[in-house]
């Protein structure tokens, strides 16, 4: 590698570095005051750089938005492309949903972005995602990181646990209200520790999962149970 080529991917890599670090904080703000909230003279002096280097990252404030929103969504298929596609479909299933909730804890201010129906965005903003304007909170439904959710939910029906009769997306719909609702209650301080969220995310997330079941499902679900509780025989 030549000493130029070297110096641009320094150069890349510390632009890369300055990009997240506006994302992280700009997403910050736009969650605790709203889009009007988000000005990049602020933003910059939030982070310690020119407002001419926001410009440059981003374009613009529609640029800098349109970035967030996107920044959400990969960050949620890399939490859900690094879950194991198990060969038991039900336990795939079951870990995806761990990861979801991992993923909303971890990355609450995108999280909120990304899914809150009541997130305050501009017209301009909402124009940017599809789906917005019929129905804003959908917008997942067209991302790659819901086709996950899909494959599992479809490998579920075929393996017969889950019933042909309803079709994965309906399915997936049921599963990501309950995602959604448990994350967002957990995030808005519902619950008085993480020791009663965890047990609150268990316990109706297992239970929608069983209220779709079939009888073989559930047998099969109660076997994968008691063979992960069972100690190992030396």
């Amino acid at each position: 590698m030549s000493i130029d080529e070297r110096t641009d991917s320094a150069s890349d890599k510390r632009r890369s570095a300055q990009r997240a670090v506006l994302l992280d904080a700009a997403s910050e703000m736009l969650v605790r005051g709203g889009h009007e909230s988000i000005s990049l003279r602020k933003l910059a002096a939030k982070v310690g750089t020119s407002t001419m280097a926001v410009y440059t990252a981003f374009g613009g404030r529609d640029g800098l938005i349109e970035a967030l929103i996107e920044e959400g969504y990969n960050r949620l298929s890399i939490a859900l492309a690094h879950v194991p596609r198990n060969k038991e479909p039900l336990l795939w299933l079951r870990n995806l949903g761990t990861s979801f909730r991992h993923f909303a804890l971890e990355n609450h201010s995108y999280y909120a972005l990304m899914v809150c129906v009541s997130m305050p965005l501009s017209p301009a903003e909402r124009s940017r995602i599809p789906d917005y304007a019929d129905r804003p909170v959908r917008a997942i439904t067209r991302h790659p990181a819901y086709n996950v959710l899909l494959d599992a939910i479809q490998a579920c029906i075929d393996e017969g646990s889950l019933p042909a009769g309803l079709t994965p997306v309906a399915i997936s719909e049921a599963f990501w209200a309950t995602l959604h609702g448990l994350c967002s209650l957990e995030l808005g301080g519902f619950y008085k520790n993480e020791q009663d969220a965890e047990a609150g995310f268990s316990l109706a997330a297992f239970a929608v999962m069983k209220g779709l079941m079939t009888p073989k499902g559930l047998a099969r679900l109660d076997a994968l149970l008691t063979a992960s509780a069972t100690p190992a025989v030396a």
